[in-house]
């Protein structure tokens, strides 16, 4: 008999080598499909009869023939396809690659897609600043989604329901497709006036985003959708059509305020220039690209149709705009969903992780030089994927813990052993020890900028190798002076006085990272090459390209080039201060585990113990009006009378495992009930992390922490949940 643990191994390997496989057929043809089925039915046979026939195999020896045997059954695959195919179908499985993100979006608190060049030029202006207007009502609500809805529902009120008094024959009317019903309950006054229109633009996106709110479309937006459309879920055509051109409107993902403030103002300003537009109940030039057999995979196939008159031009400073022409941006855009924004360039995907921060005034800065011209001035990514850090201590904050009295770099805080990449084209000058910077890593690239990488536990190049943009180049640790695992990152450029050197050089010196980086940020960042399969260093094939391959393969969404879902998808809470909460949980990944850390220090703890952790997400979450104590020992005490059965358990619920005489040992908070996921700060030399309930000690007790009436939620970010942008 063998072994049931290398059975599942088996199972697993062929899974693996299956998807491989289908990856294969679909790049190089199928070739003979008969013949080839009757050699894999021999093989099968084969694999059959050796584990019925009794054998005294070594379990061990058993399974390696099962998994060499399984290899032949779905025949040669590639080192690199494997492993590309294979982790991926394992991230697919564990919800942490886009196939769920493209269903169930997750937008940053406090951020905003900006228009991509397909939703410039085919949605009215109108629409999409009334679907932005009505998304910024809540928090994480993605306003793209409520612009696909205008398409399939009316075509953005092309469709003679649409106008003011039509009708579609079943009760449903506006640009949105309200009934009665629903828009009682929903209804919305969006442009001020004091009514309640279902035919007025604003009225019907802000009764959109009212509904999509209530059935958290935030979090799983497919779902929400359905409900929408009244869809069954045998029928997917109305999900389909909305995801996909939700996908197709997506462009950079801000998280600047005045950024986004110029967006609505731009819009307004178009809006202006054309008021009338669209009649609603009128045909006009409105493009309509995807009909109803179209599948959210083929969202990045689509490309942009050509701009109209009364298109949306790109946002770009009043100069360039004096100097372009009146279709230059047709001429000079890609046809992808990324927008460009001139010299005062937005952050990219790339920088998702850091919309929760905001910018610090820096007053004694050293003044930077004009930006050199050439590779230096394109093609940057952050050094760390997104989803895999938190920005942390900022350029130029002060402070006694600097020898110069303020920082020198960004911080990004992550957990020891996150990869390090190389952010753009360049040569190592220096590779070891730092003194106080612990492991060291410096870089120049073109026209002489360096950038310097502290405090790693590994480093993986050596001085004088060549890198390019998105090799692996270390690991974060904690070496040096330090007080936790972190990234410190310096950016210095030639002509900036360099503080450590006596006397005024002309550098290079340390100017701020993240001014460096705006306008810089590439559209397609490449995190985590692996090798070609062939043994070959220089030759690699992204990882996410290989992502995206394989998701095309599996006729599944694509794959974000961040990696998006690196932390799941935040799950559905009825209460916003438990969903409040549930988003300060998630901004702890990565933050390590000391025993007896400080509590409730401000939002960004460099430490946590389990029950610290729990006891600061519903703190920060309540502004600071729930506290369940400290320890776990005073924390059941307090939540006792709120008690429930493992089985009623909800995300936010908080678990308490391994009794002792003293009490529950151990808490973490409830994350996906259904797959028994959880959040928790685990134990010392560990960081803040998922796991699941089963794998834990003895389960003592779960409890739901009250929420007294009247407290209002602080997102994650910091602001208040129903601030409008």
């Amino acid at each position: 008999m063998v072994a049931p643990a290398v059975l599942s191994a088996a199972a697993k390997a062929a899974k693996v080598a299956k998807a491989a496989k289908q990856a294969g057929r679909s790049a190089g043809g199928n070739g003979n499909d008969e013949e080839e089925k009757k050699k894999r039915r021999r093989r099968l046979l084969i694999i059959i009869a050796a584990l019925s026939s009794g054998s005294a195999w070594p379990w061990a020896v058993g399974g390696l023939v099962i998994v060499i045997l399984l290899a032949s059954l779905f025949g040669n695959v590639g080192g690199a396809a494997t492993a590309a195919c294979g982790d991926y179908a394992e991230n697919a499985n564990n919800g942490n690659t886009s196939p769920a993100a493209a269903t169930k979006p997750i937008m940053p608190s406090g951020s905003m897609y900006a228009p991509s060049m397909a939703a410039r030029y085919e949605v009215p202006p109108r629409m999409i600043l009334a679907s932005m207007r009505a998304a910024a009502r809540y928090k994480s609500l993605d306003w793209t989604i409520i612009a696909g809805q205008m398409y399939q529902e009316t075509k953005f009120g092309q469709d003679k329901s649409a106008a003011p008094g039509g009708d579609n024959g079943h009760g449903y009317s506006g640009i949105l497709q309200f009934g009665d019903a629903a828009w009682k309950d929903y209804g919305a006054d969006g442009n001020g006036d004091g009514k309640k229109d279902r035919y007025n633009v604003d009225d019907a996106a802000f009764a959109t985003a009212n509904y999509l709110h209530a059935k958290h479309a935030e979090s799983d937006a497919y779902e929400a959708l359905r409900h929408y459309s009244g869809s069954q879920r045998t029928n997917t055509i109305y999900m389909r059509v909305v995801l996909t051109q939700a996908e197709r409107y997506r462009g950079e993902l801000l998280s600047d305020k005045k950024l986004i403030k110029r967006w609505y103002e731009h819009l307004a300003e178009t809006v202006k220039r054309n008021p009338s537009f669209p009649t609603l109940g009128q045909q006009s030039d409105i493009p309509e690209p995807v009909n109803n057999n179209v599948q959210i995979s083929d969202a990045s196939t689509i490309k942009a149709s050509p701009r109209k008159k009364w298109s949306t031009p790109p946002l770009e400073d009043e100069e360039q705009v004096r100097a372009a022409a009146p279709d230059s941006d047709a001429g000079n855009e890609a046809a992808t969903s990324t927008t460009p924004f001139g010299s005062r360039s937005a952050t990219s995907l790339s920088m998702a992780t850091v919309a929760h921060s905001r910018p610090v005034a820096a007053p004694m800065a050293p003044r930077a030089p004009a930006e050199p011209k050439g590779e230096a001035g394109k093609n940057w990514q952050w050094p760390l994927k997104k989803g895999t850090y938190q920005i942390g201590t900022k350029y130029r904050e002060t402070g006694n813990n600097w020898s110069l009295g303020y920082h020198t770099g960004l911080d990004f805080k992550a957990g020891t052993g996150t990869p390090i990449y190389a952010p753009a084209d360049g040569t190592v000058t220096k590779a070891g020890a730092g003194g106080s910077y612990g492991n060291e890593t410096d870089i120049k690239h073109a026209n002489g900028v360096v950038t310097l990488y502290a405090h790693q536990s590994q480093i993986l190049v050596s001085a004088g190798d060549r890198v390019k943009r998105g090799q692996l180049i270390g690991k974060v640790g904690a070496t040096g002076n330090v007080t936790g695992p972190h990234l410190h990152w310096e950016v210095r450029m030639p002509g900036v006085d360099n503080p450590f050197v006596a006397g005024h050089d002309a550098g290079p010196g340390m100017v701020d990272p993240e001014d460096w980086m705006q306008g810089k940020i590439t559209a397609s960042p490449d995190y985590g090459s692996v090798p070609d399969g062939q043994g070959g260093k220089q030759e690699q094939v992204s990882t996410d390209e290989a992502y995206q391959q394989c998701a095309t393969q599996a006729k599944g969404p694509k794959v974000e080039p961040d990696g998006a879902g690196e932390t799941g998808v935040m799950p559905s809470a009825d209460n916003p201060v438990v969903r409040a909460a549930l988003g300060w949980a998630q901004r702890g990944i990565g933050t390590p585990y000391v025993l007896g850390a400080p509590r409730l220090a401000g939002d960004d703890p460099s430490s946590f113990d389990c029950s610290s952790f729990v006891q600061w997400a519903y703190y920060q979450a309540s502004g600071k009006k729930i506290d369940i104590t400290g320890t776990t020992y005073s924390q059941e005490p307090h939540l006792r009378k709120y008690k429930i059965s493992l089985s009623e358990a909800q995300p936010g619920d908080l678990i308490y495992f391994n009794p002792s005489g003293r009490g529950s040992e151990h808490v973490a908070m409830v994350w996906d009930p259904k797959d028994h996921k959880i959040i928790h700060a685990p134990r010392p030399g560990k960081n803040v992390e998922f796991s699941t309930w089963d794998v834990q000690d003895k389960i003592t007790n779960v409890y739901r922490v009250p929420i007294p009436k009247g407290t209002d939620p602080v997102e994650a970010d910091g602001g208040d949940q129903h601030k409008e942008a």
